[in-house]
């Protein structure tokens, strides 16, 4: 996929169809051929998985687990947003699952060429199933704390979507509806009083949500990302944002590196540097990213970030063209994580271990001149995936 645009027309089948109420009116009323009054998302459709790209740049949601009500500002270039949580908390990065999976299957019915509405109806089963969320009770009732959330949570921007500048406040989804509920009474302890109370649960089967304008804008002008399935996975809010980060800027290349504080800001956080340093160390360990492998480089002051292929052979020929095995073996990643651990000292700071370089690079970690500065020997061993070994084609 090409990035030089940032954006896709996503293909993919699909084993359902879109369909809904086409809003009455022709061209001259001014209302889009393309347009519905309410979408009804088929069940069980396969459609690939699609992100809009301002929020895969921008921090819009919350990376906690509990409820959060701090508002969060974001400044870059001319861009501006904050993040107002309401009295339900922020929406999170977890809440997202449902605008990625109703912008889906908003682009996968565009690219059908069928008709599109800001307003969609879902069968939660299907929600639920789609994004990995299991169909337990507990996933049913979750439901509508997600959708108020999504609501309540108010955005704050002048960020360019569709080609349009909106400065203007706006929620994530401008109404939802339930459809198909059914509510048990439930005992809980107050966390103001401590006592017990009865509390009614709302259990959601089918709903209908209106997505915001802003999204939708960026939806219509294609201004998506596919994304691997295996996001829904991911456990972890900072490795679901480090995988979006890794999809949107390095993208196809070999790799791409970040200055650590940049990456927390795009992250969404303001935790201390050696935080953000430890958590990104336990994405490394645990290298459970679709696509990437994440490595860190703490020689730079800040530490650098890099991202890279799971390719082994791409990125092997792109550390040959580059002539960077120097650097890339001093890098704290997945397959020497028992080489960086022993090295940190006891006050949590990494000692500074020389790299283990191949045998065959000299002292400063430089190769024989050679053919594009990397003898036959290197390929050899190095790069056992790639069938010609002789090859130098450019990368």
């Amino acid at each position: 996929m090409a990035l030089t645009n940032n954006s896709e027309r996503a293909g993919g089948s699909t084993s359902g169809s879109c369909v809904g109420r086409p809003r009455s009116g022709s061209p001259s009323d001014g209302l889009s051929p393309t347009q519905l009054d309410l979408l009804v998302l088929p069940r069980s459709v396969g459609c690939g998985l699609k992100d809009d790209l301002a929020s895969m740049e921008i921090p819009l949601f919350s990376l906690a687990k509990q409820k959060d009500v701090q508002t969060r500002e974001y400044r870059r270039g001319n861009k501006t947003i904050r993040v107002i949580p309401s009295s339900v908390g922020a929406a999170t990065v977890f809440d997202k699952d449902l605008l990625l999976y109703v912008a889906s299957q908003i682009v996968e019915a565009l690219n059908k060429g069928k008709q599109v509405s800001r307003t969609v109806q879902i069968d939660s089963i299907d929600f639920l199933l789609s994004t990995d969320r299991g169909e337990g009770r507990a996933s049913y009732e979750r439901i509508i704390d997600m959708l108020r959330r999504l609501r309540g949570t108010t955005i704050e921007t002048n960020i360019p979507t569709g080609g349009k500048v909106q400065t203007e406040g706006f929620a994530l989804i401008d109404h939802y509806k339930v459809l198909s509920e059914k509510t048990r009474t439930t005992v809980v302890q107050s966390p103001r009083t401590g006592k017990n109370e009865q509390i009614e649960v709302l259990r959601v089967f089918s709903f209908v949500v209106t997505i915001s304008e802003w999204l939708y804008n960026s939806l219509l002008s294609f201004q998506v990302l596919t994304l691997d399935r295996a996001y829904f996975s991911l456990s972890r809010s900072i490795d679901r944002r480090l995988y979006e980060i890794a999809r949107k800027h390095c993208g196809d290349q070999p790799m791409w590196k970040i200055n650590i504080d940049l990456l927390a800001q795009k992250i969404g956080t303001t935790r201390e540097r050696f935080k953000i340093r430890d958590e990104i160390r336990d994405t490394i360990e645990a290298d459970h990213l679709p696509e990437y492998r994440v490595a860190l480089d703490p020689r730079k002051k800040p530490d650098d970030v890099v991202f890279y292929t799971r390719d082994t052979a791409r990125l092997h020929r792109e550390l040959i063209r580059a002539n960077e095995y120097h650097w890339y073996q001093s890098l704290e990643r997945s397959d020497n994580v028992a080489l960086w651990r022993s090295s940190k000292t006891g006050n949590g700071t990494r000692a500074s271990a020389k790299p283990r370089l191949p045998a065959f690079a000299d002292a400063d970690g430089k190769y024989p001149a050679g053919d594009r500065g990397c003898p036959d020997r290197l390929s050899r061993m190095v790069l056992p995936a790639i069938a010609d070994t002789k090859a130098r084609e450019p990368v």
